[in-house]
């Protein structure tokens, strides 16, 4: 009772006047701190687990106190003599991932833990406890160099971006709409991917892209790599939200503190397409019909289009890019004489994406860096609307070009709301969404006689106009455009134009949370 009336009140009285709120604090009850790697396992899971008890605990703020994603400091007032106090946080922060700084005080003096990005410990006798807003994250004494680097495993990987999606930038002061966190975050990993690059060529020189001695230089620093980054890939930014990493300094020393000891650039395919798909999710925006595929889904379905070297890959509505990542990673599995060279070009050549959302194709090109640099063929825009290419997005025009891909693998968006207007369809000459007028030897299309049509449905026409003869499609789609009556003109334009090579089931679990319709993958094969 007496250290807790003379030591433990006055502390958190102190952390107050200092600026922290009291809500964000946690001393009664203790927080716990997992014993053992197995116990923050059952933690994770929601479940009771063993704990080492911690005189006071603080959070990011007070809307996250208690939950352990969120914790920052923890400070040990009863430990007997300082040599044993900073030992014992050292073993608490080592159990404790997201811990940044122990304090030991025993109501006179005062000693700081620091967590280093590394993962190692730097000590700071005689110090003072930390106002609210001080940088409480501390570069390592000794530089970061390319060597230093560790390839990240995938549920490692997977764990740090979730962390920087759900924790780094959401308490960010600059940017507040999630579309703008997500597309600032990109622009970090981006920035991280040019550090690498650098850091790869110049191999003794300190990373670029790691923590340094203040929050404002560890900002500018990255800010410059993105600048960097905006020279070299002028392609990838295209707005004026794209001018700069629009986040505030603390923000992005946690991107820092988080991402700086892994070597992204270079890391395994599995890793990074795994790791993605937190990006992935978090950029759904299926009011559009866009809707986040399942790696399991996309594995299977590139695994029945049996990618070869000599294949032209294309994506018309990539998402994230990937089904375009798979291939190329089944590629390199298929053919594993492929030297590291020879599959990066390939990548450069024969990979090609197209999506609407320019975060999705901001992603996409991410992702594709981080291999080498499959993102030359990635384009902003419109796969259906060719009328508007010249206009706003000539690029597709000069590359999108009829009967130049050898396979395509698509989810593209549908619903029986997300249609093209007839004024639409036909300015871009879309054949398959003129209306389908019943005759005894089958249907007919009326020409200049246009109708809504959905956008999954448009996507075939598309497709069979960008592949040569004997190239393969697979696409997501309803299961009710096959068996329904009242698509039976649309079976007959499929059986017109292409070879039904498969159908396969998809079962419905495999979009739960996100799509209820009942789809399949079908692979056609054009005549």
């Amino acid at each position: 009772m007496s250290e807790h009336t003379h030591t433990r009140l006055p502390l958190v009285e102190e952390l107050i006047k200092l600026g922290w709120d009291k809500n964000q604090i946690q001393y009664s009850p203790e927080w716990r701190v997992p014993q053992s790697p197995s116990e923050a396992s059952r933690r994770e899971a929601g479940q009771s687990f063993k704990g080492y008890p911690v005189d006071v605990a603080i959070f990011d703020s007070p809307s996250h106190l208690g939950d352990y994603e969120h914790i920052q400091i923890i400070i040990e007032t009863k430990a007997p003599n300082k040599s044993e106090g900073v030992n014992q946080l050292k073993i608490y922060m080592g159990l404790e991932p997201h811990v940044v700084l122990g304090i030991w005080t025993n109501g006179d003096e005062i000693t700081l833990v620091y967590k280093t990005p590394e993962g190692k410990f730097e000590v700071a006798l005689n110090g003072s406890l930390p106002k609210f807003g001080d940088a409480i994250i501390k570069a390592g004494e000794n530089k970061l160099t390319w060597s230093d680097l560790e390839e990240p495993s995938t549920a490692r990987l997977k764990k740090v971006f979730s962390r920087l999606l759900s924790v780094a930038v959401s308490g960010d002061t600059r940017s507040t709409r999630s579309d703008e966190r997500l597309n600032n975050l990109c622009n970090v990993i981006l920035a991280k991917l040019e550090g690498d690059k650098i850091a790869k060529y110049s191999p003794s020189k300190s990373v670029p892209f790691q923590v340094w001695d203040t929050e404002g230089e560890t900002a500018r620093r990255i800010r410059d790599l993105f600048q960097g980054m905006r020279i070299a890939h002028s392609d990838i930014f295209m707005t004026d939200a794209d001018s700069d990493i629009n986040l505030d300094d603390h923000t992005i020393t946690l991107c820092a503190y988080e991402l700086s000891k892994f070597r992204l650039r270079d890391a395994s395919i599995s890793a990074v397409s795994e790791a993605f798909q937190v990006f992935r999710t978090a950029s759904l925006k299926s009011e559009e019909g866009q809707y986040y595929t399942p790696y399991p889904v996309i594995r299977s379905a590139i695994k029945l289009m049996e990618i070869a070297p000599e294949d032209k890959v294309l994506d018309p509505a990539c998402g994230t890019g990937g089904f375009l990542l798979e291939s190329y990673r089944q590629l390199r599995e298929r053919y594993p004489a492929m030297s590291d060279g020879d599959a990066k070009g390939w990548a450069q050549r024969h990979l090609f994406g197209v999506d609407k959302d320019r975060i999705n194709v901001k992603l996409t090109k991410a992702i594709m860096l981080t291999i080498g640099d499959g993102s030359t063929h990635t384009f902003l825009g419109d796969s259906l609307r060719k009328h508007l290419w010249n206009a706003y997005y000539p690029d597709l025009r000069s590359s999108l070009i009829p009967a130049s891909f050898t396979c395509i693998v698509t989810n593209p968006p549908f619903g029986k709301d997300l249609k093209m207007s007839k004024v639409d369809a036909k300015a871009a000459g879309i054949v398959i969404a003129q209306k389908a007028k019943k005759e005894v030897s089958g249907f007919k299309f009326e020409v200049n006689k246009f109708e809504e049509r959905e956008l999954g449905i448009l996507f075939l026409e598309r497709c069979h106009e960008l592949l040569v003869k004997g190239g393969r499609l697979g696409i997501i789609l309803p299961e009710t455009y096959m068996f329904s009556s009242s698509y039976a003109w649309l079976r007959q334009w499929i059986k017109d134009h292409f070879n039904m090579r498969a159908i396969l089931n998809i079962p419905m679990e495999a979009f739960q949370g996100f799509c209820r319709a009942k789809t399949n993958f079908y692979i056609l094969e054009k005549k």
